[in-house]
């Protein structure tokens, strides 16, 4: 039975690293989550130009795009499409200069053609919070050729998933696919999101409005005016955990981004400005380290299993 057991250990020790499986990832995580972004923007768009319509519409397109914003590869990088959904950090206050000039010049042009034209920050969901939660979404002509202009956007991200990028990640080195010509930039593009994404949250989603000890900045939380800030990090860990679960069969990375669910789900501060408050900010930095830790997890845990090295760096993108 030793004998056994020790061959059977040498033979998983020639194993090659494994794929992780592309069709799950797709099918069962990115597809599915584009078509609810596409959706959710659509009903924005079509909402009645009344806060209390606007507000909960506004929070399913915020809620959706959380579910995305890790996977800026391919149609989302393209033409600055993801900075056009949601411009942030914007520490010079980019989107209420570029809202003011937007307004200045009046309804010929907010024409969908011009709108598309305008500066990213004067674009989507930052520019729609301010309008929606400060102005009572007026003018209405403006907040519409705003919500269309968003709904336009991630209708083509899905579009453009759909159309065909998928279909490269499915066929690496197919004819004519110049973008993935290995199984195994396929697993890099994914797991370069997975990591990305957890550390975003880690270090920018909740880093940023902590700011240090003496100096908290709780209005440089993502959306806080819309007190969209938290609900959108519980959103984007359970994304996240869903697409590391079609990546590997990692336990220990479960467990940690469950956890970070868990912590995510039982603090009640909304926007974060409870990072002002002492004890406040005790929570905040304790689900820091709870999603930091996740990420340590995932590189190690989920590196292994898809052979990508311990000196992988999730921002340089492969």
């Amino acid at each position: 039975m030793r004998s056994l057991t020790l061959t059977a250990a040498f033979l998983a020790s020639l194993a090659g690293p494994a794929f992780a499986d592309i069709d799950a990832a797709l099918d069962r995580h990115v597809l599915p989550r584009m078509d609810t972004l596409a959706e959710a923007t659509q009903t924005l768009a079509g909402a009645e130009c009344d806060p209390a319509v606007l507000r909960p519409a506004f929070a399913g397109a915020a809620q959706a795009w959380a579910g995305v914003a890790h996977l800026t590869l391919g149609p989302a990088e393209e033409e600055g499409r993801a900075r056009a959904i949601l411009f942030w950090p914007d520490e010079r206050d980019a989107t209420g200069r570029g809202l003011r000039l937007l307004t200045q010049q009046g309804a010929e042009a907010w024409t969908p053609e011009a709108v598309a034209r305008a500066s990213v920050a004067a674009r989507g969901l930052g520019a729609l919070e301010r309008l929606i939660w400060e102005d009572d979404a007026e003018p209405c002509a403006l907040a519409r050729a705003l919500a269309d202009d968003l709904a336009a956007t991630a209708g083509g991200i899905r579009d453009e998933w759909r159309g065909g990028f998928a279909d490269l990640m499915r066929d690496p080195g197919g004819p004519g696919n110049t973008r993935f010509l290995a199984p195994d930039e396929v697993n890099r593009a994914l797991f370069t999101a997975l990591l990305a994404g957890i550390e975003r949250i880690a270090d920018q989603d909740l880093g940023r409005p902590l700011g240090t000890f003496e100096g908290p900045r709780p209005r440089q939380a993502a959306l806080y005016r819309s007190e969209m800030s938290l609900p959108m990090i519980r959103t984007a860990l359970t994304s996240l955990r869903e697409l590391a679960a079609t990546l590997a069969e990692a336990p220990r990375t479960d467990a940690a981004l469950a956890r970070a669910v868990e912590e995510a789900e039982a603090l009640d501060d909304p926007s974060l400005a409870g990072v002002e408050d002492p004890m406040g900010r005790f929570r905040v930095e304790a689900l820091q380290s709870t999603v930091r830790d996740a990420r340590a997890i995932a590189a190690e845990e989920i590196g292994a299993a898809l052979g990508v090295g311990t000196g992988f760096n999730s921002a340089d993108g492969d």
